[in-house]
Formats: structure tokens, sequence, C-alpha cells
């Protein structure tokens, strides 16, 4: 670490909507060490929309990742005295160096370690995404706060109302509302459309829940799928034009039932319990370390379990055997809702 505090910080995370999200307790902790400190946060559109209201961060700046705009970023990013990566990929490396900040801190396993003065080395034991983001700063010389780790997202009240609006439209009553989260951008990650839909019926028929499924870009056709096989009861979420529209709608259910993504994020940071569905994914890393408000579901007993791979040799066997059946017994705990016999 440089002798004096810094006046000026940068952090980047530029994409995906989860990761973001999951950067904010270790800006927390970094505006807690540095009050008066001006800390700026370099991101993609739409993942800024998570940001509006941090109180951590002086300024939230959208990154244009077209080729001209990648230049003009790279002037851009000169003036601070730290520069904290956390994305690590060729180009935040690139923009990271570019800056000339006498701190640069990131990842310290990847191959263009070379854009900083600070490699940071992952913990030993994987732990929790948000805590691990905390802890890596030891590498410049921060020892932070570890308490405050856990991602919390306000949603504004008019986005709230217009959600209650919009759910009370397409599943009238008063029974629970319960989300399903079917997609994933890895298939590694996605737990068969035919076991959701098995799963809502019996969510459905033994607990009399209603099912909101929701989706995102390039998602509706497996939503409505999904929707459809269930059948009565169930629908595909509102559009939602804004993350903050998602996490209003997200923020109704009493819980949620999801693979690993980025919604899951931001239905655990809104205070709605969820149950994620593990397949190549590393429940330490991914998941809240509350496995009372926030369990999860895997196959044990496979031996390749939390690969981390994106192909799989095997035929996807830890999410295809993994039964609806064992999801629901999972989910009617989490509910607190006993079914009929």
């Amino acid at each position: 670490m440089t002798d004096q505090d810094p006046k000026r910080i940068l952090v980047i995370m530029l994409r995906r909507i989860g990761d973001v999200l999951l950067t904010t307790p270790a800006l927390r902790a970094l505006r807690k060490a540095f009050p008066g400190a001006l800390i700026d946060f370099l991101v993609e559109p739409p993942s800024d929309q998570l940001l509006r209201g941090e109180t951590a961060l002086s300024n939230v700046l959208r990154f244009d990742r077209s080729f001209f705009g990648t230049l003009s970023w790279l002037g851009r990013v000169q003036g601070y005295d730290w520069v904290i990566d956390y994305m690590g990929n060729p180009r935040t490396a690139l923009l990271t160096w570019a800056s000339r900040a006498p701190l640069r801190a990131g990842p310290a396993q990847v191959a263009h370690r070379w854009a900083y003065t600070h490699p940071m080395k992952e913990s030993s034991v994987p732990c929790y995404s948000a805590l691990e983001k905390i802890r890596v700063l030891r590498a410049i010389g921060l020892f932070l706060d570890e308490t405050d780790y856990f991602p919390v997202l306000s949603v504004p009240a008019d986005a709230r109302q217009a959600a209650e609006r919009a759910a009370a439209a397409l599943l009238p009553g008063s029974s629970p509302l319960v989300g399903l989260v079917p997609a994933s951008r890895k298939v590694t990650r996605r737990w068969p459309a035919r076991h959701y839909i098995e799963l809502g019926r019996l969510l459905r028929d033994k607990l009399a829940a209603r099912l909101l499924v929701f989706w995102g870009p390039g998602e509706r056709e497996l939503a409505e799928e999904v929707a459809r096989g269930i059948g009565a009861d169930a629908a595909p979420a509102p559009q939602a034009p804004d993350l903050m529209d998602l996490a209003a709608a997200l923020s109704l259910c009493r819980i949620v039932v999801t693979n690993c993504n980025g919604p899951k994020h931001i239905a655990a940071a809104c205070g709605v319990p969820t149950l994620t569905v593990h397949g190549s994914s590393d429940p330490a890393c991914w998941n809240p370390p509350d496995p009372v408000r926030h369990p999860f579901i895997r196959l044990e007993s496979l031996p390749c379990i939390g690969c981390r791979k994106n192909d799989c040799p095997r035929g996807l066997e830890c999410l295809e055997k993994l039964e609806p059946q064992a999801v629901f017994e999972a989910a009617e705990r989490l509910l607190g809702i006993r079914a009929d016999a």
C-alpha cells in the first residue's frame, strides 16, 4: 500500500449483474476505511441500474465496450491514486494499466497480471464471493471489516407498488407467491425446464402456491414453456425494463427457487429467501453462507459435483438426475408450510 491514504479510487467490475451486486459490500468497506475519498465504479449497462442510491460511491461510470468507447476510456481512467480491477479480463487489465495509478490491484491468477502493481491472490479456502472481494484487498494492505459482507438492495416504493399491481393482475389471490428462475447463461448450471414444471405443479397442488416465472433477455420462451407446462396459477413475470423492476417483482415472493444466476443474487439482496439448485457451480463461492434462509440443493453423491466446468462429459448428470420431489421438499421446508398428506 502507498504511504498516504488514497484521495481518488476507481473500482472496476464491468458485468455480470450478480458479480456487480456481490462487489457492493467491498465498496461499503472501502468507504468505511476512507470516508473522505472519491470512490468511483466503472460498469457496463444494465448492471449500473443496481447501483442507484449506493451511498458508498461518489460516481457510477457507464462503460462503453465498443472499440472506440474502450479507446476513449483509456484516457479517462487516469488521475486515480488507486485502481482496483475485480474483473481481471484483458480489457479491464488494459484499462487498469493505462490509468498509471500508483497502486493498481487485480487478480493474481490471470495471465495479464503484469498490469497490476499489487496482484490479489484468491483465498486458499473458497468462500462467498462478496466476502472474498473484501478479503483479497489484504494484498494492498487493507484488513477491512468482514462482518458486513452481504449485498443489500433497496427497492424504490414506486417500483414495488407497480410490481404488486402487475402480480395481482397475473396471479390474483393471497396464497404464497413463489418465484422460479429456470435460466442460466451456462448449461452446466441449468436445471431442466421439465423439472421446473414438475416442481411448480407440486408447489401448486400441495402448497397452493402461485408461481411467477422470471426471465431476462433471450429467456422469454423458456419462461413461457415453464409457466405453460405448470398450467393454472403460473405465469411468466412481466418484462422488466429496468433491473430495479426485476428486483421489485422478486421482492414480492415468499421464496425464490433458482439456478445459480444473477436474479438469485438480486432476490437475496432484497431479503427474499432463496433455494438454489447447484450443478457445476460451487455453493461455497456463490451461495450466501446462511443455510436457514439460503439453502442449496445438489447431488452430493456425484464425485464431479461442483466441477466449475462449462461443458459436461457426463450428460449433465448432476442436473438431470436431481429429482423435483427432492427440490420440492427443500422448498417446503424453506416456506415453512406443511404439505397436505
